[in-house]
């Protein structure tokens, strides 16, 4: 990055990471050699990634988390694998790559939407590169700060724990939901006026439709529900039960 001399081209180049090796390099070789190399790791990430997702599908499947649980959270004997939910994962995977070709502004949306910032165009430069850092992780963190001040740090924590802060701890259990909440509004305000198609910011979107969804499956499946199951022996934390 800080070998950039035109930024301009970067943000209107149609491969923005093949004109910042070309502008640091000078060598259109070089410039394929990284990019080839780049491409060659994403492959291999990919299958680790693909495992992953399957079993993290399979877990919630196995706890009757999602629609047809009985049949994702099959395990092939002969393969000592979760193949049915490894399987969904990649057809959700790849239908939501198609998505990229009905809209770009979409998808760059969604994906932009896991670091909850303001999704309009990606070249608008008024946008403060640090809203880039607030993420959707932000509000799942939020939400177990609120459960225990709700509930009681001594409910829902174990006695004997690292890093355990006392009453103090409280201090940062109420301000999380708040300052989350905070953020969170004002993120999903307009980037700029007039707003149209092209420059709305369609995290607000995102975040409705991500929590109809999730509210959706509670009234659904919620009952159902028997997890999380945790091999609390397996982990070495017996006493955390």
């Amino acid at each position: 990055m800080f070998g950039m001399t035109d930024i301009d081209a970067v943000l209107n180049s149609s491969l923005p990471s093949a004109e910042i090796f070309y502008q640091i390099t000078q060598s259109r070789g070089i410039v394929t050699f990284l990019m080839c190399w780049v491409i060659l790791l994403y492959y291999m990430a990919l299958t680790s990634q693909w495992v992953t997702a399957g079993r993290m599908t399979w877990a919630f499947a196995r706890d009757r988390g999602i629609p047809y649980s009985e049949f994702f959270s099959h395990v092939s004997v002969h393969r000592d694998f979760p193949v049915r939910a490894t399987v969904l994962s990649i057809c959700f995977c790849g239908l939501y790559g198609l998505l990229y070709l009905a809209s770009s502004t979409a998808f760059n949306s969604i994906v932009t939407g896991a670091v909850l910032y303001l999704a309009c165009n990606p070249r608008d430069l008024s946008i403060p590169s640090s809203l880039l850092k607030l993420s959707l992780l932000n509000i799942t963190y939020a939400i177990p700060q609120g459960i225990l001040i709700t509930r009681g740090r001594s409910l829902a924590l174990p006695s004997s724990r690292p890093f355990n802060l006392g009453k103090a701890g409280y201090i940062c259990n109420f301000l999380a939901p708040i300052l989350v909440t905070i953020i969170a509004t004002f993120i999903c305000f307009p980037p700029q006026l007039p707003v149209t198609v092209s420059n709305m910011n369609y995290t607000p979107v995102i975040l409705v439709g991500l929590f109809g969804v999730i509210i959706g499956l509670w009234y659904t499946r919620g009952k159902r529900f028997t997890g999380p199951k945790i091999d609390w022996e397996g982990l070495g934390l017996v006493g955390c039960k």
